[in-house]
């Protein structure tokens, strides 16, 4: 797909170590926006959850290409040696681009949920229709059960999106079956050859 591309790592550790300071810096209703270390995020997540299990608690991510800049900046500094090597794979690229993450086969449910993610943020017309069809529906229960798992509210629309897509076993979300069949035809409508 145009502007998106997919990493694939063998562990799911390996995935969440290696993105957690991107997509932290992405989305987290905590750190969006901010410079932080890793023992500093492992500290609020501990308050947050009660022990740190961030590593296994993820199946796939997704950021935007502005989210490396402050990476590439020095802003982060010191950089682990997984973040140093991500960094790499990018340096070369221009304009605005997408990245998802997922482990394990390509067949995995997370590639779904994250190319849904992609496909909002590449693509003006998709992500038009997705609103359109979300503004249907009161979304107030959905985008409450979706601050309590820790999204910043400026992503609620984009993770229903996703979530619809590709729904979740840990995060039990009730979606109308006209919008599951409306957007799951969306995505079909969008989502063109295969990574």
């Amino acid at each position: 797909m145009k502007n998106i591309f997919l990493l694939r790592f063998r562990t799911r550790r390996e995935l969440n170590s290696t993105f957690l300071r991107f997509q932290e810096y992405y989305e987290s209703p905590r750190f969006r926006g901010r410079i932080f270390t890793l023992k500093e995020y492992k500290k609020w997540y501990i308050k947050w959850k009660g022990k740190f299990s961030y590593y296994s608690d993820w199946s796939g991510f997704n950021i935007p290409s502005y989210v490396l800049k402050p990476f590439y900046d020095g802003k982060f500094n010191p950089l682990s040696e997984k973040e140093k090597k991500f960094l790499k794979l990018f340096e070369e690229e221009k304009g605005d681009f997408y990245i998802i993450g997922v482990f394990g086969n390509l067949r995995t449910s997370a590639l779904k949920h994250e190319t849904a993610h992609g496909l909002f943020y590449t693509n003006k017309n998709y992500r038009r229709e997705v609103l359109r069809i979300l503004r249907k529906s009161d979304l107030w229960r959905m985008k409450s059960k979706l601050k309590k798992a820790g999204y910043d509210k400026s992503f609620l629309e984009d993770e229903i999106n996703a979530y619809v897509i590709n729904p979740s076993t840990k995060l039990r979300m009730d979606f109308p079956d006209w919008m599951v069949e409306e957007l799951s035809g969306l995505f079909k409508k969008y989502r063109k050859g295969k990574f």
